[in-house]
């Protein structure tokens, strides 16, 4: 009696079956972990520096001007038709893409990082998820070219242009 005969093959049953869970239990921690990340918030927004001696009214009047034009329904239609969200959302219309616009878009008050330091902005802004970042930082984008409309100011070069 007294000699190790090693593992029976009941206790090797045993271990692989724990190996088994051990590894079932990892992958499904790491793809809901993966799963988590993709689906936490994560906004875009472009920053627009403004004067700082521009008064606190006059801004807040510049902000709720460019909220409620960009909020038009029609303007809406044509950046969803442009980034073609019917497509890459999947939805049935381009009016549906503009009401989707509609709920994430907001124009705030905040500040920039400039060369100069911190100065006053506006925040031309799309909610949305980290899975969704490119077209939000899209849809953004094609705001811009109305907001420069909105406000009568050349826009900035492009790069590469």
């Amino acid at each position: 009696m007294g000699v190790d005969e090693g593992l029976t093959p009941i206790m090797q049953r045993w271990i692989a079956i724990g190996v088994v869970a051990m590894m079932l239990f990892l992958g499904g921690g790491w793809f809901s972990y993966r799963i988590y990340k993709q689906h936490r918030p994560h906004p875009v927004w472009v920053p627009l520096p403004i004067n700082p001696e521009l008064p606190v009214a006059r801004r807040d009047q510049i902000i709720n001007g460019l909220k409620e034009k960009l909020s038009k329904h029609e303007l809406l239609i044509q950046v969803s038709k442009d980034v073609g969200l019917m497509k890459k959302w999947h939805l049935a219309s381009d009016e549906e893409g503009a009401r989707k616009i509609g709920e994430r878009l907001s124009v705030k008050a905040g500040d920039a990082d400039t060369p100069q330091g911190k100065v006053p902005a506006i925040h031309i802004r799309v909610e949305g998820n980290f899975k969704e970042s490119p077209v939000t930082g899209e849809i953004v984008m094609r705001l811009m070219d109305d907001v420069w409309l909105i406000l009568g100011v050349n826009p900035p070069q492009k790069k590469g242009s």
